[in-house]
């Protein structure tokens, strides 16, 4: 497990580069208001016990997006005639934004077919 860099003295932090948004940030000051029993659990972990935190909640979310980027992938090939329809939408994507491209029709694409009406059998 890779060790926290930590900063050494002579040089100064950079300054953070987090964009704000007066909203979210009066939203979350009242969210820390409410849970100050949240606020003491936080403040008594170290940087690298947060660091770690925040890790797994990106490892937790990627593992999710990729499961179900996979999921997608095998439903259009079990459907070649929704593959060419995609195959066809996204041919002129640039190869390096291709694959992101074919998910993101493929999901559009199983959207369209799940609320798309039956229609009535008789």
């Amino acid at each position: 497990m890779p060790a926290v860099k930590q900063p050494s003295a002579d040089k100064k932090a950079p300054e953070s580069t987090l964009r704000r948004n007066p909203e979210i940030d009066a939203k979350l000051d009242a969210f820390i208001g409410q849970n100050p029993k949240l606020i003491e659990y936080y403040n008594g972990l170290g940087k690298d016990e947060l660091i770690r935190k925040l890790m797994l909640g990106k490892m937790q979310r990627s593992e999710y997006t990729n499961g179900r980027n996979a999921e997608i992938k095998s439903w259009v090939e079990e459907n070649p005639d929704i593959k060419a329809k995609i195959e066809a939408r996204i041919r002129n994507v640039p190869a390096a934004n291709r694959e992101r491209a074919f998910v993101n029709a493929a999901k559009t694409e199983a959207q369209n077919l799940a609320v798309r009406p039956a229609g009535i059998r008789m």
